[in-house]
């Protein structure tokens, strides 16, 4: 049974050895180890969830402001390879959480690597439009945009 609970550091440390190889090679692109950016991740989101399967991590995913004064969502999501057999759901799920994080800021916006085809589909299914690639930290990366209608 798939459980969401609110995400705890202990996720984080849980998470980051069994992070898909996307989602790693993402992380490390932008220069931070695994655990590191799922704490830094956590420690900034307004909300942070973790779902489970009969207590097996899938994934934790959150939102964070962009600013203390702007209407700007940063949303993230990083999904141990448990994601591939939950796909139904993770789509469900996901469409549900970025809807509600567009009710709470109106413009949501983050980075995806450049090479992360499958986040690229994902992300364009649930309406994100992606910008051209450019380069930050260690690697190529495209800007992902939504805003609420």
């Amino acid at each position: 049974m798939i459980t969401m609970l609110p995400a705890t550091e202990d996720d984080a440390h849980e998470l980051a050895p069994l992070l898909r190889a996307e989602d790693r090679a993402e992380v490390l692109a932008l220069g931070v180890a695994p655990a590191d950016g799922l704490l830094q991740s956590l420690a900034a989101a307004r909300e942070a969830w973790t779902w489970r399967d009969d207590g097996r991590i899938i994934c934790m995913a959150g939102v964070a402001p962009f600013s203390l004064i702007g209407a700007t969502g940063v949303p993230w999501l990083l999904g141990s390879p448990l994601v591939a057999s939950h796909r139904r759901a993770f789509m469900v799920e996901t469409r549900r959480t970025v809807a509600r994080w567009l009710m709470m800021f109106g413009v949501l916006r983050n980075v995806v690597d450049d090479r992360y085809a499958a986040a690229h589909r994902w992300l364009r299914w649930l309406g994100f439009e992606i910008g051209e690639p450019f380069t930050l930290a260690n690697g190529r990366f495209r800007v992902v945009h939504k805003e609420a209608s």
